[in-house]
């Protein structure tokens, strides 16, 4: 496409040179033959105005004897004795060259005349310099007379000329204007030719991507007969049009398919939800009454050995915790609910063993308003006194520290039992109130939905040493909860 502008642009460029190179020419043939006429005018009138002056300065001086009238004497002979050296005296036939070959003798003697004239003033040899004073008047008067002839023989030829050059001025002017005419019309017509078959492909191209960009991809192709970058772009066009209705056709289809999905995907949320649902109340069965027996044993014998006040605030204690045990678990609580349990039931087996064990706490009371799921710290809290501290045979201790680790919450339960060697260290032993480590474990997951057992529970331990069990919880926004 570049080459067929540049083809264009220089065909063009050529007619308009040529036609102006042609002009231009026959301009300077004429001026050529005026310059001819005006040239030897010139020099005759300048020769004959020259050959006034020197007699006027001559008379001037041979009158007054002015040294101005003298110099200017001289000036004006040295300018006539160089264009009489410059006269042709080479033998000729014609008139005109014959007549200046004359002047050019004449004005030699007219030179030497009044160089006469003047050396004979200069000496006061009156009669000299009138007679040589005479003399080159007569000689001046007959150079003017010859001068006048050629001029009229130059003024006879230059009117020839002059007719001569006004005919060819006439046919040069009509038969420029008929080139530049000729020139103007050949040049619009290739203008907008070539215009034509450059714009017509890429309008075409234009409206089919109009029509494209209002929806409508049923556009016929594109054909385009030319080899340049045009055809190029309407293969390209047609190629992508065809693209972008595939496109277009496959993502409609891909939008039901999702929509279809999508509809599954709800049904099977639903179904999970359901299946949460079911598994929380699943594991909500499997407590076990045995604890509440004991307890419910140790308060009767505590009411007949002591009196009724430790017995009312034992009774109380075991109230609370039952009543939190007998909550719904998918209703979350606090962590500061959650702490208060785990001290009822820590009190109410201090009751049971006395001194036996020993129960503290360092907790960051700035995050006790957190939720969680309930029954989660008493269940490890009640593992811990009886894998590892009930058979004892020293104090036993638990401790309960609670503290923010980033963006977790990290509940730490430490006994000084006798701890486990590696190999035993499990997550699915159960005690008395029948909740085991595996259902906390799930349960927290199922909470705050995550699906990694390390990212909700560690268990460190050492025989002999104790062990220590720490959960994690999620801290702040994006906490799950039930709905």
């Amino acid at each position: 496409m570049r080459k067929k502008l540049i083809l264009y642009y220089l065909i063009i460029t050529l007619i308009l040179g040529v036609t102006s190179v042609f002009s231009y020419y026959n301009a300077r043939i004429v001026l050529r033959k005026f310059e001819t006429i005006v040239i030897d005018y010139v020099y005759l009138n300048n020769l004959n105005n020259d050959v006034d002056l020197l007699m006027t300065e001559v008379e001037k001086y041979l009158t007054t004897k002015s040294s101005d009238a003298l110099l200017n004497y001289y000036t004006i002979y040295n300018s006539l004795e160089k264009k009489s050296s410059e006269i042709s005296r080479e033998t000729t036939y014609n008139i005109d060259k014959l007549m200046l070959k004359n002047i050019g003798f004449m004005m030699d003697e007219l030179l030497i005349e009044t160089d006469h004239a003047i050396k004979a003033k200069r000496g006061r040899i009156s009669n000299e310099y009138i007679a040589h004073f005479t003399r080159s008047y007569e000689i001046s008067q007959h150079i003017k007379l010859y001068i006048n002839k050629v001029l009229n023989n130059k003024l006879k030829e230059g009117s020839h000329k002059y007719s001569d050059i006004t005919e060819n001025m006439n046919f040069i002017s009509y038969f420029n204007a008929i080139v530049i005419l000729v020139s103007v019309v050949f040049n619009t017509f290739l203008t907008i030719i070539f215009t034509y078959r450059l714009t017509k492909p890429i309008i075409e191209l234009a409206h089919s991507a109009e029509k494209i960009a209002e929806g409508d991809f049923d556009v016929e192709p594109i054909i385009i007969k030319t080899d340049d970058e045009v055809n190029i772009l309407a293969k390209a066009f047609n190629k992508m049009t065809i693209n972008i209705k595939s496109y277009i056709d496959e993502i409609k289809n891909q939008a039901e398919v999702e929509k279809k999905l999508k509809h599954q995907e709800m049904e099977n949320l639903r179904m999970k939800s359901l299946l949460k649902d079911a598994e929380l109340k699943s594991l909500q069965s499997q407590i076990n009454p045995h604890f509440l027996f004991n307890t419910l044993n140790a308060a009767g014998q505590l009411a007949m050995m002591e009196g009724a006040d430790a017995s009312s605030e034992c009774i109380e204690h075991i109230a609370e915790l039952l009543r939190y045990n007998l909550r719904k678990l998918d209703e979350p609580v606090t962590l500061r609910e959650e702490i208060k349990h785990v001290k009822n039931y820590m009190y109410i087996l201090k009751m049971r063993f006395g001194d036996k064990i020993e129960f503290f706490t360092n907790i960051d009371e700035r995050i006790l308003d957190v939720e969680m799921p309930c029954t989660i710290i008493q269940p490890i809290v009640e593992n811990a006194f009886i894998h590892g501290i009930e058979n004892l045979e020293r104090n036993g201790e638990i401790h309960l520290n609670i503290h923010k680790n980033g963006e977790k919450i990290f509940i730490e339960i430490i006994d000084n039992g006798v701890g486990m060697e590696e190999a035993k260290i499990k997550i699915s032993s159960k005690h008395a109130s029948g909740i085991g480590m595996h259902n906390v474990i799930e349960r927290l997951r199922l909470f705050y939905n995550i699906e990694a057992i390390q990212d909700v529970i560690e268990v460190e331990s050492q025989v002999g040493l104790g062990t220590k069990v720490i959960l994690k919880i999620p801290y702040g926004e994006g906490v799950l909860q039930y709905d």
